[in-house]
């Protein structure tokens, strides 16, 4: 295959028992049954608490088989838990065993590779980093078997959470938002020895495309809602939306959406859903 077409969405929020969000994941449906891409790869938070109800977790693999379209997934704090972060940050629903074996149930493997157009796309547990588990280095042998076998195509790594804001050693704003700093020099390390050309996210809830190196870092918009500048400080685009790509042999288009079509949920809703 030439050309390899690819949606990223992200951070969808669903749940049947608090159905605020699916608002604009049918916005984002829609988009994807009319565009076709080959693939659609979803990069956490499918759900609105997983930790707190299982059937959230179930409810996301319907609204993402209803896609009828093929799709990778990968977990999110909502989905599986938090990791462990910079200051000594300790998360009120820590990741589990039992919570990333009930995701990969529905889900399929945590972390996965398939090779298209010319490239290896990699799927990456973010919720791992720090986390203690063995799970953390059997992902961590993996990826590094993974990158040593590409054969000098280029590598997209697609991850719940940004790898850094601009630099690796940056001085953490919010210690739970990026990869924590004991493990991102090694990540980076890992990935620069490698062609690694793209390094996708979400998380953020904030859309932002920027460089290091030449490693283009696309944090993909958040599907379900954005918040407020005193809930969160702003480093990018607060717009819902996703990200369309086009891959061939040797680049990558990238196309940030945001339609006009997906609402921005008011605060007090957000406060329903969520204590904030």
């Amino acid at each position: 295959m030439d050309t390899f077409t690819l949606i990223q969405i992200t951070d969808t929020h669903l749940s049947r028992a608090r159905p605020e969000f699916a608002g604009n994941f049918e916005v984002a449906s829609q988009i994807i049954q009319q565009d076709k891409p080959d693939l659609v790869v979803h990069t956490g938070d499918i759900a609105v608490e997983a930790t707190a109800r299982s059937d959230d977790l179930l409810f996301g693999k319907e609204a993402m088989d209803s896609l009828n379209t093929p799709f990778r997934a990968i977990p999110g704090n909502h989905d599986v838990g938090d990791n462990p972060s910079d200051h000594g940050y300790v998360p009120p629903k820590p990741v589990t065993d039992a919570l990333v074996q009930t995701y990969e149930d529905h889900f399929g493997p945590d972390h996965w590779a398939i090779d298209q157009a010319g490239w290896r796309l990699i799927g990456l547990n973010a919720q791992l980093f720090s986390s203690g588990l063995v799970r953390e280095k059997q992902q961590h042998d993996w990826l590094v078997r993974m990158l040593a076998e590409t054969d000098g195509r280029p590598v997209a790594v697609f991850c719940h959470k940004p790898l850094l804001r601009d630099a690796i050693d940056e001085p953490v704003d919010v210690p739970y938002r990026y990869v924590p700093l004991v493990n991102r020099d090694p990540l980076a390390a890992t990935m620069d020895a490698a062609d690694v050309r793209l390094f996708a996210c979400g998380h953020v809830h904030q859309a932002r495309d920027h460089w290091r190196g030449n490693t283009r870092h696309v944090w993909c918009p958040a599907t379900a809602f954005t918040l407020p500048d005193d809930v969160q400080p702003r480093v990018g685009d607060k717009r819902c939306g996703l990200v369309s790509y086009r891959f061939s042999p040797d680049a990558v288009e990238v196309d940030l959406q945001f339609p006009p079509a997906m609402l921005h949920p008011e605060v007090e809703v957000l406060r329903k859903v969520y204590a904030l």
